[in-house]
């Protein structure tokens, strides 16, 4: 009989934008728990080319919710799926 684990398992779904996507790959799991979008953005950074956590180029939604820029403690949850959003403006 395995013991449990101290720390359930952790899952977040990320959905990547087309600048990010290499190889036909759109969407990464992430399987290290973060607390917040600021540690999934440095996380992030580690694992995508291209992509830096303080760059404005790139927005969050959570469960599809945009999350306005300045929310970086916003909570992360096992489970969420998180997409990239690329940053646009107009007028």
């Amino acid at each position: 009989m395995t013991a449990p684990s101290a720390h359930p398992a952790f899952l977040v779904t990320v959905r990547l934008p087309e600048p990010l996507r290499r190889d036909g790959v759109d969407a990464i799991v992430v399987d290290t728990p973060v607390a917040n979008l600021r540690e999934l953005g440095l996380h992030l950074e580690s694992r995508l080319e291209g992509f830096s956590a303080t760059d404005e180029l790139f927005n969050f939604a959570i469960n599809g919710e945009i999350v306005l820029s300045g929310e970086a403690e916003r909570t992360i949850s096992s489970g969420d799926e998180v997409e990239l959003l690329v940053a646009f403006s107009g007028g």
